[in-house]
């Protein structure tokens, strides 16, 4: 083990702060680490509301920006991937920005490292907590919710308290009302919060339990530190940055852009939007996907039709077969009709 290896972690507890804060003050350490910086885990809370876009996400596919205006929510890219996502005073945030040598080399394992933290809180709350895949913790089978920026490993999430579903379905371009519903009803199956689990934790307790484990399982204390000014002057430049038109209009593609046709809830949830042709009908359809499979299905044609028993049918139906299955549908009643024309005939 190295001298850095053994050093005390910096933690930066900011508790409320500005919003453009909650996203700069990591992504400048991580930007300003080297060899010799210390190992930092930044906790915070945003004051007010906003919404974060992951660093590959297109701004008008993800985020209807007429509503985003209507409700007086800022936008900001994070330099970091993933999808786009609501974020407010209610989710504690841990931020973990390690200088990569002091990690594990496969991203997988930093992870798994890292965020065996927010587990081991959660289930000191009482909670029965897994990390599925590399980076989703679960809690209740519900999801409860990195990368490398320069020479820093980073690691970032939230404990969910409370949870505004509405407004995150309102927010995002969906390319139906149909879509936007299963969205929303999606978050609420899948997303888990720490009210609705009836955790009965304020946000000190909490964070004070996190800390603790984060010590343990690195074998590391945690010293309570401060920004540098070159890491605060540094923040205040990715603040601008990030609500830039430039910037959030990075990867915008050219000409008409249309809404997003998948989104991702959790691991293995997934809501997905299509419009095939078939038996001379446009049938627009939407689907929450579920491990492959149909969960729910949302038909609408021109010409109309009642689709309410094509959508029982196909639930539980592996998710690449539905337009195999309504095709075949219209083949077979296209051949008793025409059977039953040749029948009246004779």
């Amino acid at each position: 083990m190295s001298k850095l290896e053994s050093k005390p972690i910096r933690l930066l507890n900011l508790g409320l702060i500005e919003s453009w804060r909650t996203q700069a003050v990591y992504q400048a350490i991580a930007e300003m680490m080297r060899i010799d910086s210390p190992d930092t885990i930044v906790a915070c809370q945003p004051q007010t509301p906003y919404l974060c876009l992951g660093y590959h996400q297109v701004y008008d596919v993800t985020f209807d920006r007429v509503e985003c205006e209507r409700r007086h929510l800022p936008v900001y890219r994070r330099k970091l991937g993933g999808g786009g996502t609501y974020l407010d005073a209610n989710q504690l945030f841990y931020q973990c920005v390690f200088h990569h040598t002091r990690l594990p080399v496969l991203q997988e394992d930093v992870y798994k490292r890292l965020l065996a933290a927010p587990v081991a809180t959660l289930r000191r709350l009482g909670l029965e907590t897994t990390l599925r895949n590399p980076n989703e913790i679960e809690v209740n089978n519900q999801r409860i919710g990195g990368g490398r920026i320069g020479e820093a490993a980073v690691v970032v999430g939230n404990i969910l308290f409370d949870f505004d579903y509405d407004t995150m379905a309102r927010v995002w371009r969906a390319p139906s009302e149909a879509f936007r519903e299963l969205a929303r009803q999606a978050l609420q199956d899948h997303v888990a919060t720490l009210r609705r689990l009836k955790a009965n934790a304020s946000m000190e307790t909490a964070q004070t339990i996190l800390m603790e484990e984060f010590a343990q399982i690195l074998g590391r204390p945690l010293e309570t530190g401060s920004l540098t000014p070159a890491e605060e002057n540094r923040a205040r430049e990715l603040a601008k940055q990030m609500t830039s038109e430039e910037y959030l209009n990075l990867h915008r593609e050219k000409g008409q852009v249309a809404p997003m046709d998948s989104l991702k809830i959790s691991a293995g949830v997934f809501i997905r939007a299509t419009e095939v042709l078939i038996n001379g009908r446009t049938i627009r359809a939407s689907f929450r996907v579920c491990d492959d499979h149909i969960a729910a299905a949302r038909l609408e044609s021109i010409p109309a039709r009642d689709w309410q028993k094509f959508e029982t049918a196909m639930r539980c139906m592996p998710f690449e077969e539905w337009q195999k299955f309504l095709s075949n549908f219209f083949r077979v009643a296209a051949t008793i009709q025409l059977s039953d024309l040749n029948i009246s005939r004779n």
